[in-house]
């Protein structure tokens, strides 16, 4: 039993690693950068699009304007409780700079 709980620590540690690296660079090569810098592009006009007073930072109404999914799921994304969504928070990630 003990093993096998090992196992599945291991398991899912090796399997956060991954998710954590499967959003792809703005500078990576090829395809992979391509559609990074085209999502980028995409969520950032969205965002701004949505970011009505022009404060870096989406409330829960300026998100049900441009996203039924995000209104619906705000406080999953609102990592910091805050009652906004910054932009890392939006995207989900860090790695793609504002």
């Amino acid at each position: 039993m003990r093993t096998l709980a090992v196992l599945l620590t291991t398991a899912l540690a090796i399997g956060s690693a991954n998710a954590q690296t499967i959003v792809p660079r703005l500078d990576d090569p090829g395809t992979k950068g391509d559609i990074a810098r085209k999502m980028k592009e995409k969520s950032a006009t969205q965002f701004d699009t949505a970011d009505a007073n022009k404060d870096a930072r989406l409330s829960k109404e300026e998100v049900s304007k441009i996203s039924d999914f995000y209104a619906n799921n705000f406080e999953k994304h609102d990592k910091d409780k805050d009652g906004f969504l910054s932009w890392e928070e939006f995207v989900g990630h860090s790695r793609w700079p504002k």
